[in-house]
This record gives C-alpha cells, sequence and structure tokens, in this order.
C-alpha cells in the first residue's frame, strides 16, 4: 500500500509545480505590466493589443484536452492497483509440503556421498530457494510417515529438521504422501484453502501403506494439489530400486511431473527446476506495482505537455 500512496504523492506534485510553472509571469508580461503603469490607460491597451494570434498556430482540441485525459488515465491506474493490493492480501499464502524417504536403502552410495544425505542437501537448496512468505511443511517415512515440521514460513525451522530425520526398515510411499496431504488440509482449515503442492523423493517401491499410493494420489487430485515425484539413485530390477512406475503414476493423477536423478549432481539440479518452477506457479499473483508504474508515466506525461502547452502560449 505505501508505493500506491508515494505514488499519489508523486501525481499530485507533478501536478503542483506545473500549476506553479503556468502560473508565473513571463518577463515580457512584467514588461507589459511596467510599461501600463507609466502610460495612459488608452495607450496602455493599445500597445498591449498585439496582431490576434492566427488559428493555425493554435494547437488542435484534442491537444489541448490530451493532459486532462492522461491525468484521468493516472487516476484509473491508482484505482486499479489498490484494487488489486487488495485481492493480494485476500490471497493464501502457498504451501509446499517436502516428503522425504529415509528408508535404510537411503544409505546406498551410488549417489555420492550417499542417498539420504544428497536428498537432504538437495532439499536444503530447494528451501532456501523458495519466496520467504511460502510455508513448507516436512514430511519423512520409512516404515512409518513422521510429520517433523508443520507448514511454517520459518525456513530455517524446515532445515534444521531436515538433518535430523528419522530412520526405518520400510517404504511406506502411500501413508507418507497421505500424511504430506493431511499436513496441508490441516493448514487450510485454520487459514483457508490457497495454492498447495508436494514434493515427493523416494528410491524404492511401496511396502505396504496403510493408504494405498493410488488412493493418496486420487485424493490430491481431488484436492487439486499437484505431486512432484523424484526417484532417486540407480534402477535395479526387482523390487530392490525405485518404482520409478508407480511414482510417475502419482504424478500423472495429480497433475504434476515425474524425475529422476541417478547422482547429487542431477538431484540438485532437480530440486532447483523444481524449486523455480513452484515459487513462480504458486507465487501470489500481485500486479499493483504495474500500475503505480504506469500512473507515475502517464502523470509525467500530462506534466510535460501541460508544460509545452503553457510555454507555447507565451511566445
Amino acid at each position: 500500500m505505501l508505493p500506491i500512496l508515494i505514488t499519489i504523492l508523486i501525481v499530485g506534485g507533478i501536478l503542483a509545480v506545473v500549476y506553479l510553472v503556468g502560473s508565473q509571469p513571463t518577463k515580457a508580461e512584467k514588461a507589459k505590466t511596467a510599461r501600463r503603469a507609466r502610460t495612459t490607460a488608452g495607450k496602455a491597451a493599445a500597445r498591449a493589443a498585439g496582431p490576434k494570434r492566427s488559428a493555425f498556430r493554435q494547437p488542435p482540441s484534442w491537444v489541448r484536452k490530451l493532459p486532462l485525459v492522461l491525468v484521468i488515465a493516472a487516476v484509473v491506474c491508482l484505482v486499479i492497483a489498490v484494487a488489486q493490493f487488495r485481492v493480494a492480501k485476500a490471497q493464501k499464502t502457498p504451501v509446499i509440503a517436502l516428503v522425504l524417504d529415509a528408508s535404510k536403502s537411503m544409505d546406498a552410495t551410488d549417489v555420492s556421498p550417499n542417498r539420504l544425505v544428497a536428498a537432504q542437501n538437495a532439499a536444503q537448496v530447494f528451501v532456501s530457494q523458495l519466496p520467504e512468505d511460502f510455508e513448507v511443511a516436512l514430511i519423512s517415512f520409512a516404515d512409518t510417515p513422521t510429520l517433523l515440521i508443520k507448514p511454517t514460513d520459518d525456513h530455517n525451522q524446515v532445515s534444521t529438521a531436515l538433518g535430523e530425520l528419522p530412520r526405518g526398515e520400510g517404504t511406506v510411499i502411500g501413508d507418507g504422501l497421505s500424511m504430506g496431504l493431511d499436513a496441508i488440509d490441516a493448514q487450510w482449515a485454520d487459514t483457508g484453502t490457497g495454492p498447495a503442492a508436494i514434493v515427493l523423493l523416494s528410491d524404492g517401491h511401496d511396502t505396504g501403506s496403510e493408504v494405498p499410493p493410488q488412493e493418496a494420489a486420487d485424493r490430491a487430485a481431488a484436492l487439486d494439489i499437484p505431486v512432484y515425484t523424484v526417484v532417486l539413485g540407480a534402477q535395479e530390477a526387482g523390487n530392490h530400486g525405485a518404482n520409478a512406475e508407480l511414482l510417475e503414476q502419482i504424478a500423472t493423477t495429480t497433475g504434476g511431473s515425474a524425475s529422476t536423478a541417478a547422482s547429487s549432481g542431477e538431484l540438485s539440479g532437480v530440486y532447483e527446476d523444481l524449486a523455480s518452477q513452484l515459487s513462480s506457479q504458486l507465487q501470489i499473483s500481485n500486479s499493483a506495482q504495474l500500475f503505480v508504474f504506469l500512473a507515475i508515466a502517464l502523470a509525467m506525461a500530462a506534466a510535460v505537455l501541460l508544460l509545452v502547452l503553457t510555454m507555447s502560449k507565451r511566445s
């Protein structure tokens, strides 16, 4: 709101300056006034009455009206800016739930230094690149899911918790995703529904979630929460590697995207891209700033044109 108030002051100041400049008498006018004082009223009137200004030299009527039109347009832009500001204030803060696999298989060293550390480091970078007002929740899962951090805009709290993920033998992908949805749903119950997304990373197959992964994905789709899945580590035959097909199906069902990473560098790149993508997709739209700049430009254009017209009258 402060930039809009500043703009109103700027517009008012520009018009005041134009008025003051336009009201100041020129040197010629001062000289004529002095001559009138030294001569009789008749001679002064005759001397002051010069040749009639040619209609050809006068600017068209639409040009003379243009400054007023520009000022009106500037005021309209300010009204729109105020409305946009109020709409942005009414919108809810975006929420992102980070859901990370912390099973024992994440100790594998095919991703340097190991899968878990690489995932933690990439998640740290992801959180650091999100806008400060974004709220982030952190959920880890192994044989059971754990809500480590409820949605919060204290990103340092999330970063600290990333280094203390509870470990286990299983990989309950469906339950981890379901807990991420629960965290967002609980936040919505307090603050109202808003933009949200889930980023889920795993390196294994689901080992028997109470909530089947596809059921959790269907719920996410119903809530309009896209799930972006990341498959980490080398793909192995059988049930030893990540279930890339399942994670891709979850992403497709919810309107998200699926990515794979076989190295720490690839994983960092995936998370950086996701941070950029989600920051832009979920960011609260506020075009008030654009209309503020436009109002300033229109007011300055009106001032310049008014000055030109004022000076041309005196020439």
